[in-house]
């Protein structure tokens, strides 16, 4: 057997659970797991310089496939510099396969080349870390190997599903021999865990049941959410008392989703204020509003369904922690409440909880719209033009800061079926063109990046990619630096602000479009951005818009938006 045969057969194991993706960062360490990947023919392969960009890029791919990409680096810093994508996977509930590439244990910090500490590197960002052997003569190194992967890749995909890392210490010579050859003959051991379903027992049902019926005033938000619940929520807004609140990356497109509350709900009245059941589901929510206002005015029950061992409690309100699917427990819920309808003589009416927050909701979306139609040009706007002109079942990716929040002021248009991401599980600024590229290379839609400058720029080598999609649109906003700093209380009140908070800089895109042979784009009013959107759309491509802002005035649009609206 071939020294590096146990190796080789890693490729294998990942093909048999339904890996079709990888990664691959050039090095010399991880030659034989590269080429185990390389070589595969049922591999489809992606080869990154930058491993951070790469980390994300992988992550991007997960994310739109719901199925585990493998990553691979070589040893040293390589290994460090996946640490932010695999960070913001592990909070995000993505699953990615990382292979490190590592010297062999007694090299460790002998001042040998390209050597740290990586055993354990990721910490608890990772759902689970493992070493391989580094020695692979004995024929229990194959079993040991075989095994490890095989639970590494059933991990990966259990709720909540996230991150594995696999180190790989590997002694010379890390190359196969110039003929030898790599046999993908499925001889390796295939080891399933399949997820089984958790279910609620009758008696807690029938608690629950209870609980919901007595309860006049309920709310059900939802957070950052993938999973389509259209039709749960549907059929169970029937049911009159319930409100729906969705944020932007919630992907919630039922017709009654109250998707203003960032600008209306720190102005409801104690009446609209008393909740008797609220029901959460998803991640993170944007809105800081709606996360005040439900801790200043604790509900009398409050539901989270997700699955997940973990006691998470952002609202500081939780009263019941229930891991269950999402969807199951809708369905559930709404076929129960629609029998109960139909042995019911009673004809339903809407309360008048529900009615003053779907009039508020209402005010809200009006309010913003005369406003903007008489504002100046500047980044709200423009954010409104690109959520209009957004293609139908395309791809929205957020970037943090100020897109992500400016998007939740309008929401998308619910007809649209648009598609919406955001790296909110750590909410950084790194990896979002990344992400959005890898995104692209998985889906004939068309997905479009809105970005800051900032964010963009410091993602610059997302662009040095062999392969961009001709998919990939990206919407620059470019206010020379880091606006959010001077919108937020404590940075915009400080003398220092320009220069050590909003790190004012003068670079456009313009070159960096040229270099990369991207599409460029530009517009710095309400006139030429439409028309650039548009010529955006046509573009067979990958694009990029930049569209020019005034800083200043950017603060004075969202600070006169938010002050002006009132109830009354």
């Amino acid at each position: 057997m071939p020294l590096l045969k146990p190796l080789f057969g890693i490729s294998e194991i990942c093909v048999a659970h339904g890996i079709k993706d990888a990664v691959l960062c050039p090095g010399s360490r991880s030659a034989a797991l590269t080429l185990a990947f390389a070589r595969n023919p049922k591999i489809s392969c992606e080869v990154l310089s930058d491993e951070r960009s790469a980390g994300f890029v992988a992550m991007g791919m997960a994310i739109q496939t719901d199925t585990p990409v493998v990553m691979v680096c070589t040893s040293g810093s390589a290994a460090y510099n996946f640490s932010p994508a695999v960070v913001e996977a592990y909070f995000q509930e993505v699953p990615l396969i990382v292979l490190t590439a590592d010297r062999p244990p007694e090299w460790i910090n002998q001042y040998d080349g390209q050597t740290i500490f990586q055993r354990d590197i990721f910490g608890k960002h990772v759902k689970k870390s493992y070493e391989l052997p580094a020695d692979y003569a004995h024929p229990d190194a194959q079993w040991h190997i075989e095994r490890v992967v095989n639970e590494a890749i059933s991990l990966s995909q259990k709720h909540p599903k996230g991150p594995v890392h696999i180190n790989v210490p590997i002694r010379e010579p890390f190359y196969p021999d110039a003929n030898e050859q790599y046999d993908f003959n499925g001889n390796v051991r295939v080891v399933k865990n399949p997820e089984i379903k958790p279910t609620l027992s009758n008696v807690v049902w029938a608690e629950l049941l209870e609980i919901w019926e007595a309860a006049e005033n309920k709310i059900i938000a939802i957070g950052q959410n993938s999973e389509d619940l259209d039709a749960e929520l549907t059929a169970l807004d029937q049911e009159e008392e319930v409100i729906v609140i969705a944020d932007v990356i919630s992907n919630v497109n039922t017709e009654k989703a109250i998707k203003s509350h960032d600008t209306f709900i720190a102005k409801l009245g104690e009446a609209e204020s008393e909740i008797d059941l609220l029901l959460t589901f998803g991640k993170s929510f944007i809105s800081k509003n709606l996360k005040q206002f439900i801790r200043k005015n604790k509900p009398t029950h409050h539901w989270h369904i997700q699955n997940h061992p973990d006691l998470i409690d952002p609202l500081q309100s939780l009263t019941m922690k229930i891991e269950m699917d999402p969807k199951e427990f809708l369905r559930e819920l709404s076929e129960t409440c629609s029998i109960r309808r139909m042995r019911s003589a009673d004809e339903a009416e809407e309360s008048e909880f529900k009615t003053n927050w779907l009039v508020a909701d209402e005010k809200a979306k009006i309010y913003v719209d005369k406003f903007l139609a008489s504002a100046d040009f500047g980044e709200l706007k423009a954010t409104q033009l690109l959520l209009e002109q957004l293609p139908e079942s395309s791809i929205l990716h957020l970037g943090n800061s100020m897109p992500v929040r400016y998007a939740n002021l309008f929401g998308t248009k619910s007809s649209k079926k648009i598609q919406v991401n955001a790296n909110r599980g750590t909410s950084g600024i790194d990896g979002i063109v990344s992400t959005s590229v890898g995104q692209a290379k998985k889906t004939d839609k068309v997905l479009t990046c809105l970005v800051g400058d900032v964010s963009f720029f410091y993602d610059r080598n997302a662009f040095w990619n062999a392969n961009l999609p001709n998919n990939l649109k990206i919407v620059l906003i470019n206010n020379e630096g880091g606006n959010i700093f001077r919108i937020i209380d404590g940075p915009s009140k400080q003398a220092e602000v320009a220069d050590y908070f909003v790190g004012k800089q003068t670079k456009t895109a313009e070159l960096l479009a040229k270099e990369n042979g991207l599409e460029y784009l530009k517009a710095s009013n309400e006139e030429e951005m439409k028309n650039a959107l548009k010529a955006l759309y046509e573009a067979n491509k990958a694009s990029i818009l930049e569209v020019f802002t005034d800083p200043e005035n950017d603060v004075r649009i969202f600070k006169d938006l938010k002050n002006g609206f009132s109830l009354i």
